[in-house]
Protein backbone atom coordinates (compact mmCIF):
# COMPACT_ATOMS: atom_id res chain seq x y z
CA UNK A 1 0.00 0.00 0.00
CA UNK A 2 1.20 3.48 -0.88
CA UNK A 3 0.49 6.52 1.28
CA UNK A 4 1.21 10.17 0.56
CA UNK A 5 1.54 12.50 3.55
CA UNK A 6 1.70 16.26 3.10
CA UNK A 7 2.69 18.20 6.21
CA UNK A 8 1.48 21.79 6.16
CA UNK A 9 4.34 22.80 8.44
CA UNK A 10 8.05 22.13 8.70
CA UNK A 11 8.30 21.62 12.45
CA UNK A 12 7.49 18.32 14.14
CA UNK A 13 4.95 19.35 16.75
CA UNK A 14 1.59 18.09 17.95
CA UNK A 15 -0.06 17.82 14.53
CA UNK A 16 2.96 15.96 13.19
CA UNK A 17 2.79 13.62 16.19
CA UNK A 18 -0.90 12.96 15.48
CA UNK A 19 -0.04 11.95 11.92
CA UNK A 20 2.85 9.75 12.97
CA UNK A 21 0.67 8.02 15.56
CA UNK A 22 -1.99 7.29 12.94
CA UNK A 23 0.68 5.85 10.65
CA UNK A 24 1.91 3.57 13.44
CA UNK A 25 -1.54 2.00 13.68
CA UNK A 26 -2.21 2.12 9.95
CA UNK A 27 0.90 0.79 8.25
CA UNK A 28 3.16 -2.23 8.09
CA UNK A 29 6.87 -2.35 7.16
CA UNK A 30 5.82 -3.32 3.63
CA UNK A 31 3.90 -0.10 3.03
CA UNK A 32 5.45 2.81 1.14
CA UNK A 33 5.09 6.26 2.71
CA UNK A 34 6.02 9.40 0.78
CA UNK A 35 6.21 12.50 2.97
CA UNK A 36 6.38 16.12 1.88
CA UNK A 37 7.13 18.95 4.29
CA UNK A 38 5.94 22.44 3.48
CA UNK A 39 7.30 24.91 2.61
CA UNK A 40 10.59 23.05 2.01
CA UNK A 41 9.20 20.53 -0.47
CA UNK A 42 6.49 22.75 -1.88
CA UNK A 43 6.19 25.31 -4.68
CA UNK A 44 6.44 29.07 -4.54
CA UNK A 45 3.29 31.15 -4.42
CA UNK A 46 0.75 30.59 -7.16
CA UNK A 47 0.93 33.68 -9.37
CA UNK A 48 -2.42 33.17 -11.12
CA UNK A 49 -0.89 32.78 -14.57
CA UNK A 50 -3.57 30.23 -15.62
CA UNK A 51 -0.96 28.15 -17.44
CA UNK A 52 -2.06 24.97 -15.66
CA UNK A 53 -5.63 25.51 -16.85
CA UNK A 54 -5.11 26.74 -20.39
CA UNK A 55 -1.78 25.23 -21.50
CA UNK A 56 -1.11 22.30 -19.18
CA UNK A 57 0.27 21.61 -15.72
CA UNK A 58 3.79 21.26 -17.10
CA UNK A 59 3.77 24.99 -17.90
CA UNK A 60 3.30 26.03 -14.25
CA UNK A 61 6.33 28.09 -13.11
CA UNK A 62 6.57 25.73 -10.12
CA UNK A 63 5.90 22.47 -11.99
CA UNK A 64 9.18 20.97 -10.76
CA UNK A 65 7.81 21.14 -7.20
CA UNK A 66 4.11 20.58 -7.86
CA UNK A 67 4.26 17.54 -10.10
CA UNK A 68 6.21 15.16 -7.81
CA UNK A 69 3.63 15.78 -5.08
CA UNK A 70 0.52 15.40 -7.24
CA UNK A 71 1.93 12.29 -8.91
CA UNK A 72 2.60 10.73 -5.52
CA UNK A 73 -1.00 11.45 -4.54
CA UNK A 74 -2.33 9.91 -7.74
CA UNK A 75 -0.28 6.75 -7.19
CA UNK A 76 -1.25 6.31 -3.52
CA UNK A 77 -4.21 4.51 -2.00
CA UNK A 78 -4.31 6.88 0.97
CA UNK A 79 -3.68 10.64 1.08
CA UNK A 80 -3.06 12.43 4.38
CA UNK A 81 -3.02 16.21 4.75
CA UNK A 82 -2.06 17.72 8.09
CA UNK A 83 -1.77 21.30 9.29
CA UNK A 84 -1.85 23.04 12.65
CA UNK A 85 -4.84 25.30 13.17
CA UNK A 86 -3.61 28.74 12.09
CA UNK A 87 -6.23 31.49 12.59
CA UNK A 88 -9.00 28.88 12.20
CA UNK A 89 -7.63 27.59 8.90
CA UNK A 90 -4.94 25.45 7.29
CA UNK A 91 -1.44 26.89 7.11
CA UNK A 92 -0.61 29.31 4.32
CA UNK A 93 1.88 26.74 3.02
CA UNK A 94 -0.85 24.12 2.63
CA UNK A 95 -3.30 26.56 1.08
CA UNK A 96 -0.68 27.64 -1.44
CA UNK A 97 -0.11 24.03 -2.47
CA UNK A 98 -3.84 23.48 -2.86
CA UNK A 99 -3.97 26.55 -5.13
CA UNK A 100 -1.53 24.76 -7.44
CA UNK A 101 -3.79 21.69 -7.56
CA UNK A 102 -6.84 23.57 -8.89
CA UNK A 103 -6.43 22.14 -12.39
CA UNK A 104 -7.12 18.67 -10.92
CA UNK A 105 -10.55 19.66 -9.57
CA UNK A 106 -13.55 17.80 -11.02
CA UNK A 107 -14.49 21.00 -12.83
CA UNK A 108 -11.30 20.79 -14.90
CA UNK A 109 -9.05 17.73 -15.34
CA UNK A 110 -9.56 15.27 -12.47
CA UNK A 111 -7.39 12.16 -12.40
CA UNK A 112 -9.35 8.89 -12.57
CA UNK A 113 -7.38 7.33 -9.70
CA UNK A 114 -8.61 9.98 -7.27
CA UNK A 115 -12.15 8.55 -7.36
CA UNK A 116 -10.97 5.38 -5.59
CA UNK A 117 -8.83 6.77 -2.80
CA UNK A 118 -9.18 7.42 0.92
CA UNK A 119 -8.28 10.77 2.44
CA UNK A 120 -7.49 11.84 5.98
CA UNK A 121 -7.07 15.39 7.26
CA UNK A 122 -5.42 16.11 10.59
CA UNK A 123 -5.14 19.26 12.70
CA UNK A 124 -4.47 20.31 16.26
CA UNK A 125 -4.90 23.56 18.13
CA UNK A 126 -3.96 24.83 21.55
CA UNK A 127 -7.50 25.93 22.36
CA UNK A 128 -9.73 27.01 19.48
CA UNK A 129 -11.54 24.09 17.77
CA UNK A 130 -9.63 22.93 14.66
CA UNK A 131 -12.75 21.47 13.06
CA UNK A 132 -12.85 24.10 10.33
CA UNK A 133 -9.25 23.33 9.40
CA UNK A 134 -9.82 19.60 8.86
CA UNK A 135 -13.05 20.35 6.96
CA UNK A 136 -11.31 22.87 4.74
CA UNK A 137 -8.54 20.45 3.79
CA UNK A 138 -11.11 17.69 3.26
CA UNK A 139 -12.98 19.94 0.85
CA UNK A 140 -9.86 20.24 -1.29
CA UNK A 141 -9.53 16.46 -1.59
CA UNK A 142 -13.22 15.95 -2.31
CA UNK A 143 -13.12 18.47 -5.15
CA UNK A 144 -10.26 16.44 -6.62
CA UNK A 145 -12.56 13.42 -6.60
CA UNK A 146 -11.56 11.62 -3.38
CA UNK A 147 -14.82 9.92 -2.30
CA UNK A 148 -14.17 9.49 1.41
CA UNK A 149 -12.15 11.79 3.65
CA UNK A 150 -11.86 11.14 7.38
CA UNK A 151 -11.08 13.95 9.80
CA UNK A 152 -8.92 13.89 12.94
CA UNK A 153 -9.04 17.08 15.02
CA UNK A 154 -7.62 17.57 18.51
CA UNK A 155 -7.64 20.42 21.00
CA UNK A 156 -4.33 19.79 22.73
CA UNK A 157 -4.39 22.46 25.45
CA UNK A 158 -0.66 22.76 24.84
CA UNK A 159 1.67 24.96 22.79
CA UNK A 160 4.00 22.14 21.73
CA UNK A 161 4.50 18.41 22.06
CA UNK A 162 6.78 18.75 25.08
CA UNK A 163 4.03 20.41 27.15
CA UNK A 164 1.12 18.13 26.27
CA UNK A 165 -0.42 16.41 29.29
CA UNK A 166 -0.48 12.65 29.80
CA UNK A 167 -4.27 12.74 29.56
CA UNK A 168 -4.21 14.52 26.21
CA UNK A 169 -1.49 12.23 24.94
CA UNK A 170 -3.67 9.23 25.80
CA UNK A 171 -6.61 10.86 24.01
CA UNK A 172 -4.44 11.48 20.96
CA UNK A 173 -3.40 7.81 20.78
CA UNK A 174 -6.93 6.54 21.32
CA UNK A 175 -8.37 8.72 18.56
CA UNK A 176 -5.46 7.90 16.24
CA UNK A 177 -6.06 4.17 16.64
CA UNK A 178 -9.78 4.52 15.88
CA UNK A 179 -9.30 6.70 12.82
CA UNK A 180 -6.53 4.43 11.48
CA UNK A 181 -8.89 1.45 11.71
CA UNK A 182 -11.55 3.32 9.71
CA UNK A 183 -9.06 4.39 7.04
CA UNK A 184 -7.68 0.86 6.74
CA UNK A 185 -11.14 -0.67 6.31
CA UNK A 186 -12.07 1.83 3.62
CA UNK A 187 -8.75 1.37 1.80
CA UNK A 188 -9.49 -2.35 1.49
CA UNK A 189 -12.79 -1.59 -0.24
CA UNK A 190 -12.27 1.59 -2.29
CA UNK A 191 -15.30 2.87 -4.15
CA UNK A 192 -16.73 6.10 -5.45
CA UNK A 193 -19.30 7.98 -3.39
CA UNK A 194 -22.78 8.96 -4.54
CA UNK A 195 -21.90 12.62 -4.11
CA UNK A 196 -18.75 12.17 -6.16
CA UNK A 197 -20.69 10.50 -8.96
CA UNK A 198 -23.28 13.27 -8.97
CA UNK A 199 -20.52 15.87 -9.23
CA UNK A 200 -18.88 13.90 -12.03
CA UNK A 201 -22.07 13.69 -14.08
CA UNK A 202 -22.81 17.35 -13.49
CA UNK A 203 -19.44 18.44 -14.88
CA UNK A 204 -19.54 15.75 -17.57
CA UNK A 205 -22.65 17.47 -18.86
CA UNK A 206 -20.80 20.78 -18.77
CA UNK A 207 -17.79 19.37 -20.66
CA UNK A 208 -20.13 17.79 -23.22
CA UNK A 209 -21.59 21.17 -24.04
CA UNK A 210 -20.28 23.31 -26.91
CA UNK A 211 -19.83 26.06 -24.32
CA UNK A 212 -16.98 24.00 -22.82
CA UNK A 213 -14.84 25.14 -25.73
CA UNK A 214 -13.78 28.15 -23.65
CA UNK A 215 -11.09 25.80 -22.33
CA UNK A 216 -10.18 23.20 -24.97
CA UNK A 217 -7.50 21.75 -22.66
CA UNK A 218 -10.13 20.61 -20.16
CA UNK A 219 -12.57 19.41 -22.80
CA UNK A 220 -9.86 17.43 -24.61
CA UNK A 221 -8.96 15.75 -21.31
CA UNK A 222 -12.52 14.52 -20.77
CA UNK A 223 -12.66 13.27 -24.35
CA UNK A 224 -9.29 11.49 -24.08
CA UNK A 225 -10.39 9.72 -20.88
CA UNK A 226 -13.51 8.50 -22.63
CA UNK A 227 -15.71 10.14 -20.01
CA UNK A 228 -17.87 11.95 -22.55
CA UNK A 229 -18.80 8.48 -23.81
CA UNK A 230 -19.29 5.41 -21.57
CA UNK A 231 -16.01 5.21 -19.61
CA UNK A 232 -16.22 6.11 -15.91
CA UNK A 233 -13.22 6.85 -13.65
CA UNK A 234 -14.37 4.57 -10.82
CA UNK A 235 -14.61 1.42 -12.97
Amino acid sequence: MKITVIHGQGHKGITYTMTKTVLEFLTTPNDEINEFFLPKDGPGFCVGCNNCFMKGEEFCPSADKVQPIIKSMEESEIIILDSPNYVMEMSGNMKNLMDHFAYRWITHRPHANMFKKVGLTISSSAGAPPNNTVKSMAKQLKWMGVPKVYKFALISNALNISTISAKKEAELKQKAEKIAAKVKRRAKNPHASLKGKIMFYMFRKMQSSPDAAWNPKDRDWWIEQGWIEKVRPWK
